[in-house]
Formats: structure tokens, sequence, C-alpha cells
């Protein structure tokens, strides 16, 4: 795929630009001390959409909000954008661009482990971000990347669900080995056990962020005849697996299960019952880590402030009140 270039500054309906300010709660941290950077020469930052077999970004309902906002935020500040597809095993393309001064910068867009592509540019000198910060092993308050508090937005999530009077519950996780997963899962467990809430090990389903993995987990609780009373899901893409198998199988949702999603992607208000959902704020942490990599761009010995993004509830109509809770 030729790479593509954009600078205006509405390229997408879901960027706003006033999205400078991304909120949160802020923090100082360093930039780093060893990277080096070439003079800026070319006023381009290159938007690189990193792909493996297992994972093809055209399919993808996650990131084309994030895409929009970059290119937009990049225009605002006065950079080009060059847009193009890189293979997740092979980063001379993405080291070409920047020998030939064609990039002063770039940034990841990657389901994959991208940890391997960040060292070598990073070894090469020049500056490097990343959109989601599961797919690196540094910490971001070193590279440039947005930090969600997963753990505590998963926690609201299965709060939100013993509040409503919920007591069976249980979660479909991510992967394991990603750091989102296991987030998620301890913000689930604090809320839980928080409120003397057993959680056994047939309330934990192992999933991988997909709705086939939704749909088994529903599989195996109804096999069992063993549905949960609520089911707070990982993401939302295991949520429509979970509420198709559901629909199939005339199970009632929000009657007889209630269910809560985490993404808020843009089908989660068409899905039948519209789906209850923690939203990530992807455009804003989209708009702050363009701002990080450009400010580390043109001021590499200052800080930067790193703010802690939260998802925010969607109260839709996949859950229900089946009581009054017994606890504050």
């Amino acid at each position: 795929m030729p790479p593509l270039i954009g600078g205006a500054t509405n390229m997408h309906p879901e960027a706003p630009g006033n999205l400078r300010r991304a909120g949160g709660e802020y923090q100082e941290q360093p930039v780093g001390d060893a990277r080096k950077r070439a003079p800026r020469n070319s006023g381009t930052i290159g938007l690189f959409i990193v792909q493996d077999h297992n994972r093809i970004y055209e399919d993808d309902l996650f990131y084309g909000a994030i895409v929009g906002a970059i290119i937009s935020q990049c225009g605002e500040r006065g950079y080009q954008t060059l847009v193009t597809i890189l293979d997740v095993s092979d980063a001379t393309p993405l080291l070409r661009l920047y020998e030939q001064k064609s990039i002063d910068a770039g940034l990841l867009i990657s389901w994959s482990d991208v940890q391997g592509i960040v060292d070598q540019v990073s070894r090469a000198g020049f500056v490097i971000g990343v959109l989601n910060q599961n797919n690196v092993s540094q910490s971001a308050t070193v590279l440039p990347a947005p930090y969600l508090d997963n753990r505590k937005s998963a926690y609201e999530a299965t709060r939100y669900l013993l509040d409503l009077g919920h007591r069976d519950v249980a979660i479909i996780t991510g992967p394991t080995g990603q750091p989102c997963s296991s987030e998620r899962l301890a913000g689930f467990l604090d809320a839980a056990l928080g409120q003397g809430v057993e959680v056994p090990d047939s309330r934990i389903w192992c999933g991988d962020f997909t709705e086939q993995a939704g749909a088994a987990a529903a599989i195996h609780w109804l096999e069992a005849d063993d549905l949960p009373a609520a089911v707070f899901c990982s993401n939302d893409l295991m949520a429509y697996g979970l509420l198709k198998v559901l629909r199939q199988q005339q199970v009632a949702v929000p009657e007889r299960l209630s269910v809560v999603g985490f993404d808020d992607l843009i089908i989660s208000r068409y899905t039948c019952p519209p789906l209850t959902t923690m939203s990530i704020p992807r455009t804003e942490m989209a708009a702050y880590v363009t701002n990080r990599l450009i400010h580390q761009l043109e001021n590499p010995e200052e800080a930067y402030p790193l703010p802690v993004f939260r998802a925010k509830l969607m109260v839709r109509e996949s859950c229900r009140a089946v009581r009054v809770p017994d606890f504050v």
C-alpha cells in the first residue's frame, strides 16, 4: 500500500480540534536522556500501521477514530502525516524513511508486540511513540504512549453490575500476557472481593479479545447449565460474540443476564440490545500522544506531563437491576 500524506485538520469527524488539553491526573515525568534527534527538515510525522498475519487492520473497529485524531492534531501543530503499512517482522522501510529524512518522528499503531521495532528506532537515535502501551515493555514515562488506567476502569464497570444487585458475576478476560488483560481482571476482582462477592474459577473465562472468545464462553456456560447473572467482557468484541450466542439460544438480555463491555466501539450502540460499555477516550489519547511526540521532537530536554486516562461508563440497555444492593 503506498503511503498517504494528510495535513488537514478536519480529516475525521470524531477528532475535534480542541483535544490538545486531554484531561486526567497530571504528573511531571522525564522525557528521556539518551535519545538524539536529527534536525527537523521534513515537517512530517510518520503513522505506521503495523500488521501481522494474526491481525488485519482493514477490519479493525478500534483504531479508525485514532487515525483521524492523529492526522488532525498533526495538522494543527503544522505537521503533515505520512500513513503507511509496516510488517511487524521488518522495520527496514521505517528506518529508511528516518534516514532519508522523509519523517521527523513516528507513531506505531498495532495489535502486536512492537518492542523490537521501538528498540531498533531508538538505537538509531530517532523519536518514536506508540498508541497502545500494551504492545511494548517500556513504561509510558519514558516512551511517548498514552496511559489508560485499566484497573480502575474495570473496577467501575464491575461495581456498576454489583450496584445493580448482581452477586453471580463473571469476567471474560483478554489474552494472557497482555498487561491490560491482567489489569482489567484485577479491577474486576477488586470490585467483587471488595464487596464480599466470591469469584470461583468457573467465573473467570480466559479470552483473547475476539468475538469467538465471547461465543466460546457463552457456549461453555450454557452447556454446563451454569450461566452467571452478569458478565463483564474485557472488550466489546467478546461481548458481541457472547450476545450472539445468547440470542441464538433465546437467552434474554438483560432479563436473564446482564452484560458490560469495554471499548465503546461504534457498533455497541446498535447491538441487540445496545451494549452498556466502558468508553475509552481514544481521540483524547491520540491527541495526547501526538502532542507529546512533537514536544519530544522539538524540546528533547523538557519534561512532559503524563495524564492518567480512564474509561467512562456508557449506560445503554444490556443491564438491569435485580434488587436494591445491601451494601454501600
